[in-house]
Order: C-alpha cells, then structure tokens, then sequence
C-alpha cells in the first residue's frame, strides 16, 4: 500500500511539472530588453553618380538578450533594406523577420541614417508576429556598428514590447 502511495505522489508530481512547464514558458503580455544582434550582411550596391550609391542589403544573424533569457533570446533575425547614400551619408530602411527557437515569428520595420562619423543608428517598431508573438507593439532604438571593413557587424538594441 505504501508504494501504491509512492507511485500516486509521483504521477501527480509529475503531473503538475508537466502541466506547469507550458505556463512557466508563456512570454510576459509586457516588458523592457535589450540586447546585442550579431550579423553579417551582404550588399548591392548600385552608384547613381560619382558619390552617390544606392544599396540593397540583407542582414543576418542572431539576437541575444542582455538577460541571456527571456524576450527573443537567441532568435535567428533576418532584416531587409535599402540605403541612399551620398558620400558615405544618408538614409536607410527596412524590415525584419525574428524567429525564436520554437519557429514563432516576429516582425518589425525600422528606419535609420548611416554618417562615418556616427555609425548607423535608428528606430525600429514591432509590427506584429505569428503564435506567441501575434498582435506584437512595441518602439525601439539601435545603434549598429561595422566590424572594421568586413561584412560582420553588431547592433546594441533596446526598448520595449506589449503583446494584446
């Protein structure tokens, strides 16, 4: 009888780890972050004049929150967008599918300038997203910068995220 006992503990243990696991998992309504996206990108660039170029660039990479969990901690972020430049000045801007390690989406669109002097720094604001991440609101600020003159580069990012 006592390990009929034992064994009910345990499968009712068991139980509540189990049924508690998902809700432990589920993403806050809210929150702050912020974090550092690592990429490497890859550009074509189209010169309108002398000094004067027009890119089209793919960025890709993975975020990681400063937390080392939580919000996007470690999702795969693929960004899309355009540059205008005159003599290494100007404007870009584009759009970004996230995806975090259980294959739910996250979508954003951002907009920026790029200045030698300054780097590439800008806004971003979360559009919306697929499972956990649907109806997804949120402003948002980065400050990118180039590694050296290589294809890899860093992006400090913070702000903020409410879901509905």
């Amino acid at each position: 009888m006592r390990t009929k006992s034992t064994g009910g503990m345990l499968a009712t243990g068991g139980l509540v780890l189990l049924l508690g696991a998902p809700a432990a998992a589920q993403l806050e309504k809210q929150g702050t972050y912020s974090a550092v996206y690592g990429w490497t990108f890859s550009s074509t660039v189209h010169e309108v004049e002398d000094g004067h170029v027009f890119t089209h660039d793919v960025y890709k990479g993975t975020i990681f929150n400063d937390a080392g969990k939580g919000f996007l901690h470690e999702a795969s972020n693929v960004c899309f967008g355009v540059s205008d430049l005159i003599q290494g000045k100007g404007d870009a801007h584009g759009y970004c599918v996230v995806t975090d390690k259980t294959n739910d989406k996250a979508f954003l669109v951002w907009k920026g300038t790029i200045d030698p002097a300054t780097g590439f720094q800008g806004t971003y604001q979360w559009t919306g997203g697929t499972g956990q991440y649907t109806g997804l609101k949120g402003n948002n600020t980065f400050q990118a910068t180039r590694i050296g003159s290589s294809s890899e580069g860093r992006a400090l990012q913070k702000g903020e995220w409410q879901l509905p």
